[in-house]
C-alpha cells in the first residue's frame, strides 16, 4: 500500500527516533541466532522466538502508521473486556474449564495441575479464559478496563451507563484472577490516565469530577468491598500473610530464576544468550542445584532482554518505550480523541508495570502485539495521510 503514514512518522524527531529504535530492536533480535545458547543444538529455538517478536515489532509500525482512528481501537477492547470477563464469569462458577476447547481453551481442573489459590486447605481454581494462564487473562481484562475508561468518563449519558456497567463487570473479573501484576498494573494505569488528563487545557482532567465518574468510582469501591468479603481468606494468602505452601513456592521460584539471570547476565553482558534461549541457560543451571524445577523465563520483562539481548538490547528495548512515550506526552492535548489516546497509553504503561514481576509482555505473541501495539497506537501522529 506504499506504507500510509511513514512521512508522518519520519517528519517527526521523536517518532523518527522511535521507527529507527524499533527497526534495531528487530534486527539485533535476529542477529542474535549467530551467538545464541542453543545455536550448535537447537537453532530452531531462537528463531522460534525471534519470529513472533519482529512481527510483533512489524505489527506496531503498520498500527502507527496506519491505525484506524482509537476510538474504534477502544471500542474492540472493550468488546474483548466483555468476552472475557463473560468466560471468566463461567469459569469460576464451573470451578474449570466449560468445554471451549475447539476454539482454544485450555483444560483446567484439580486434576491437571491447573493454577489455584489455596486458603485453609480449599482450593479455588483460578479463570484462564482463552489464554495459557490466569495471570494472561488478567492483563488483557486490565488493558480492556483501561479502555472502557474513556466511555466511563465520557459526556453522553448513554456512553456512561453502559461502560460503568461493563466497568463494574470487567472489574470483578479482574479481581476474579487473583493476579496481583494485574491489579497493581490497572491502579497504576488508572493513576497514569489521571495525571495526563490534568495536563489537558481544554478540560478533560474536569471529566473525571463529574458526578457520573464519581459515582462509577464509588460503585467500584462496594463492588471491590464484597469482592473482598467473600473471598478475603484467599487475599490473604496471595497477599503473603499465610503459610500457604503453593504462595510461598511461587515466590521462591521467582527469585531462583532471577538469580540465574542474574548469573547468565554477568556471563553474557554485552550480547546475551539469544533471544528465547533463557529457560534453556536456566536448565543448566538447574543440573547443578537440587530445586524441583524446570527451565523457565524469568519473571521480568528487563532482565530477560539484558540476559537475551545483551545490554545493547536492553538499550534498544528501552529506548523504544521512552520514545514511544514522549511522542504521546507531545502530542496536542486538545486534540478530539485525547482520551482515547492516554487511555491506550495506560494499557501500555501497565504491562510495562506488569514486565517487574510477569514476563508474558515480552515472551507471548499476544501480548507482545498488545504491549507494541498499544504503544504505537497511542504516539501514532494525529494525521496519518
Amino acid at each position: 500500500m506504499g506504507l500510509p503514514g511513514i512521512k508522518d512518522l519520519w517528519h517527526d524527531r521523536t517518532r523518527r527516533w522511535w521507527v529507527l529504535a524499533i527497526l534495531g530492536l528487530l534486527l539485533w533480535a535476529l542477529l542474535s541466532s549467530q551467538w545464541a545458547y542453543t545455536r550448535h543444538f537447537r537453532p530452531q529455538v531462537t528463531m522460534g522466538a525471534a519470529l513472533p517478536f519482529c512481527l510483533s515489532l512489524l505489527f506496531a509500525l503498520v498500527v502507527a502508521c496506519a491505525a484506524p482512528a482509537r476510538r474504534f481501537l477502544i471500542t474492540a477492547l472493550i468488546f474483548g473486556l466483555i468476552w472475557n470477563s463473560g468466560l471468566t464469569f463461567l469459569q469460576v462458577a464451573n470451578q474449570g474449564s466449560i468445554g471451549l476447547r475447539a476454539i482454544g481453551e485450555f483444560p483446567a481442573s484439580l486434576e491437571n495441575g491447573a493454577s489455584v489459590v489455596q486458603a485453609g486447605g480449599v482450593r479455588w481454581i483460578r479463570p484462564y479464559g482463552l489464554l495459557p494462564h490466569p495471570n494472561m487473562l488478567a492483563g488483557f481484562l486490565m488493558i480492556g478496563l483501561l479502555a472502557v475508561t474513556a466511555w466511563v468518563i465520557s459526556k453522553r449519558p448513554m456512553a456512561w451507563f453502559i461502560g460503568t456497567v461493563i466497568a463494574l463487570a470487567g472489574l470483578f473479573a479482574l479481581m476474579l484472577t487473583f493476579s496481583r501484576a494485574s491489579w497493581g498494573g490497572f491502579a497504576i494505569g488508572l493513576g497514569i490516565m489521571v495525571v495526563l488528563a490534568w495536563r489537558d487545557e481544554s478540560g478533560s482532567s474536569r471529566r473525571f469530577l463529574r458526578l457520573e465518574p464519581l459515582l462509577t468510582l464509588a460503585l467500584a469501591m462496594i463492588v471491590g468491598l464484597v469482592f473482598v468479603l467473600l473471598f478475603q481468606n484467599f487475599l490473604l494468602a496471595r497477599a503473603g500473610l499465610s503459610t500457604e505452601s503453593i504462595e510461598l513456592r511461587s515466590i521462591s521460584d521467582r527469585v531462583v530464576y532471577s538469580q540465574f539471570a542474574l548469573r547468565s547476565i554477568g556471563e553474557t553482558p554485552i550480547f546475551g544468550l539469544g533471544i528465547g534461549n533463557f529457560p534453556w541457560r536456566a536448565s543448566y543451571y538447574l543440573m547443578f542445584t537440587e530445586y524441583d524445577l524446570r527451565g523457565d523465563n524469568v519473571h521480568n520483562i528487563y532482565l530477560s532482554a539484558w540476559a537475551e539481548l545483551g545490554i545493547i538490547g536492553l538499550i534498544l528495548l528501552v529506548s523504544v518505550m521512552i520514545l514511544g512515550a514522549w511522542a504521546v506526552v507531545r502530542t496536542p492535548h486538545h486534540t478530539r480523541e485525547y482520551i482515547e489516546q492516554i487511555a491506550l497509553f495506560a494499557g501500555f504503561a501497565a504491562l510495562a508495570v506488569i514486565g517487574l514481576l510477569d514476563h508474558y509482555p515480552w515472551t507471548t505473541i499476544q501480548f507482545q502485539a498488545a504491549f507494541w501495539g498499544l504503544l504505537a497506537a497511542a504516539g501514532k501522529p494525529e494525521n496519518p495521510t
